[in-house]
């Protein structure tokens, strides 16, 4: 896709929209850490259905930008780290979603195998922060926060992805590409994700 087909009014208002809710997601519920920094959110849960819905290079911005956006009020020297390692959860669980659709991989295993990806990615890329950062002993010891909030946020993304794929006013509203960005059309099924 061409970038200013890419690049419309439509998407980059989309775009936006989702950074926002990202960062919401990031700021309303937060549970700091038991092992003394960062805290567990649910952020998580609308990059995965950004990458869902909307494709790799939405993922990464909605995702890296809006997770920085909410360490900015919280943990500062976290937003740099946040940017990549959350845009690149997005950018990987978009990725995989694409790839699994294209050999016809049933839509609720290419969500749970790309969200899944995304989560053990995002805990690594904190573990390795915190690592460099701290110590190696509370970044192992985030290491296992980081999961929980993984798994919390696998379930979720799932759920109000799954929703969306169903719900048709959400689907016409997301219609993006002419296609749909859920990739349904009304009585039948899409195996391709129209986001990129």
């Amino acid at each position: 896709m061409k970038a200013k087909e890419y690049f419309t009014t439509k998407r980059i208002a989309f775009m936006a929209l989702f950074t926002a809710l990202v960062a919401i997601a990031t700021f309303i519920i937060q549970v700091p850490s038991p092992a003394g920094q960062g805290y567990i959110n649910v952020g998580d849960t609308m990059i995965f259905v950004c990458a869902a819905l909307f494709g790799p290079l939405f993922s990464f911005v909605a995702g890296g930008l809006g997770s920085a956006i909410a360490d900015m009020f919280v943990a500062p020297y976290y937003a740099p780290f946040t940017f990549v390692v959350k845009g690149l959860e997005g950018l990987v669980a978009a990725y995989i979603i694409k790839g699994l659709k294209k050999v016809r991989c049933p839509r609720p295993a290419a969500y749970v195998t790309a969200f899944v990806a995304g989560g053990l990615l995002m805990s690594a890329g904190y573990m390795l922060v915190e690592t460099v950062l701290f110590s190696w002993t509370l970044g192992a010891a985030n290491f296992v926060y980081n999961l929980v909030q993984a798994a919390v946020n696998i379930v979720l993304g799932f759920a109000l992805t799954m929703a969306f794929c169903k719900i048709r006013p959400i689907n016409r509203l997301l219609d993006l590409d002419g296609g749909n960005a859920a990739g349904v059309k009304e009585g039948e099924e899409k195996d391709e994700n129209r986001g990129d």
